[in-house]
C-alpha cells in the first residue's frame, strides 16, 4: 500500500501519526502541500520544502499500486479525481438518510429533519446541525435558534455555498460518554473515547460491552471497506452517532499503527 499524506502548517497531530505510522510499516509515502487551487506539492519529508520535480514524481507515484490517502476532507475530495484504488474509502452510503434506513432507532439521532439551509424552522432552543452528507460544508455542531436565523439571513444570496445542500437538525441528547471506533473489513481494530460528560477525553478506555455492541453495528451495516463508527453511551443505552470516513477521521487514542497494518493486510492480500 503507498500512502499520500497531507502536510498542515499548523500541527495536526492525527496526521503526523498517521505519517510515522506509514513510515514504522515500512510504507511508500509522499508528504503533500494542497495549494490554493488545489493543485499539489510534493514536499521533502524533512526540510517540509517543496521539490522542484514534483509534477513528475506525482505523476510516477500513481502510476501503479494500491494507493490510499490521510488528511482533510478538502484534500479527500481533490484525491477522488485521480480514481486510484483502493483511494478514498467513502461512497454515496455516507449520507445520514441511508444512515438512518439502516440502524433505525439505533441511530442517536433518528428523529432528525432535514431541509436547505433556508427551508429549516427549528422548534428547538438550541440543537445540533450537520450535513446529511460526507461534505467539507461544515462539521456538525450546536447551534441556537438565534444563531440559526442569523445564520440563515447571511446565507439569503444566490452565491450561496448552501445552495442545494441538505442538512440535517435534531434535538440534543443527554449522552454521557462518546467513542471512535476504526473498521477494517468488518472488523473494529481500534477505538477511544473522544468525550466524557460534554468534555474532550481520550482517557477512557471502551468497556467489553461497548466494543461489542460498536461490532454489532458493524454487522448490521458496514457501509464501505474502510470506515469509522462514532459510539455514545446515553441512559437510554448504547446508540450510534454517525459514521465517518477514515481518510478524514481524526485518531484520538486509537492506534494508528493497527489501522495502517489492517488496512495493508486487507488491500493487498
Amino acid at each position: 500500500m503507498k500512502w499520500v499524506i497531507q502536510e498542515f502548517l499548523n500541527h495536526n497531530e492525527s496526521v503526523e501519526r498517521m505519517r510515522k505510522a506509514v513510515i514504522r510499516r515500512d510504507q511508500e509515502s509522499l508528504l503533500v502541500r494542497l495549494n490554493r487551487d488545489d493543485s499539489l506539492t510534493v514536499l521533502d519529508a524533512e526540510s517540509r520544502l517543496p521539490l522542484d520535480d514534483s509534477d513528475i514524481i506525482l505523476d510516477d507515484f500513481f502510476s501503479d499500486g494500491h494507493i490510499t490517502w490521510y488528511g482533510s476532507k478538502r484534500f479527500d475530495k481533490v484525491l477522488q479525481r485521480l480514481q486510484v484504488k483502493p483511494g478514498s474509502f467513502t461512497n454515496e452510503n455516507f449520507d445520514m438518510t441511508v444512515i438512518r434506513e439502516e440502524m433505525g432507532e439505533e441511530l442517536l439521532n433518528s428523529d432528525f429533519l432535514i431541509g436547505e439551509l433556508h427551508e429549516l424552522e427549528p422548534e428547538w432552543d438550541a440543537f445540533f446541525i450537520r450535513p446529511t452528507g460526507n461534505t467539507k460544508l461544515f462539521g456538525g455542531m450546536v447551534v441556537t435558534k438565534e444563531e440559526f436565523h442569523e445564520w440563515q439571513e447571511r446565507e439569503r444570496h444566490q452565491e450561496s455555498s448552501y445552495q442545494g445542500q441538505f442538512l440535517m437538525i435534531s434535538e440534543l441528547k443527554e449522552i454521557e460518554a462518546e467513542y471512535r471506533f476504526f473498521v477494517v473489513d468488518g472488523r473494529v481494530i481500534t477505538g477511544s473515547s473522544y468525550k466524557v460528560d460534554g468534555q474532550l477525553n481520550t482517557n477512557v478506555i471502551p468497556s467489553d460491552a461497548v466494543v461489542s455492541y460498536a461490532q454489532r453495528m458493524v454487522e448490521r451495516f458496514a457501509l464501505a471497506d474502510a470506515f469509522v463508527i462514532d459510539v455514545a453511551e446515553t441512559k437510554q443505552g448504547l446508540r450510534v452517532v454517525e459514521y465517518n470516513n477514515l481518510n478524514t477521521a481524526g485518531l484520538y487514542r486509537c492506534d494508528e499503527m493497527t489501522i495502517v497494518t489492517a488496512l495493508n493486510d486487507c488491500i493487498c492480500r
